[in-house]
């Protein structure tokens, strides 16, 4: 799909909820464009930094450097401005959403 609104900017970022740190890098391609957060020593219940990536078009692939696979989820890219990576003892999940991290509450 390409971009309803000019390929606006989109952040995500890596939450670990393992019982270990983690390490390795988590990388978003899509289209033309991709970003990569390293992740090494991310401690468990944190969270790293935001990162910022201008999707161009399907499929969004997503990849944990530690599982070797990517993962397929397309953003909806005229709503979905962020996306949490999540990363638990049981594998990684990707979470978009439109509002910002600054407005969540946990």
């Amino acid at each position: 799909m390409a971009s309803d609104n000019g390929n606006a900017l989109h952040e995500f970022f890596v939450v670990n909820i393992q019982t270990e740190a983690l390490s390795g890098t988590v990388s978003w391609e899509s289209g033309t464009d991709s970003a990569s957060i390293d992740v090494n020593g991310l401690k468990p219940t944190c969270s790293s930094e935001l990162k910022a990536i201008r999707p161009t078009s399907d499929p969004d692939q997503w990849s944990w450097s530690e599982r070797g696979r990517k993962y397929t989820l397309n953003i909806k890219q005229s709503a979905d401005r962020y996306a949490v990576v999540v990363i638990s003892d049981y594998g990684i999940a990707v979470l978009p959403t439109s509002t910002s991290p600054d407005h969540w509450e946990w």
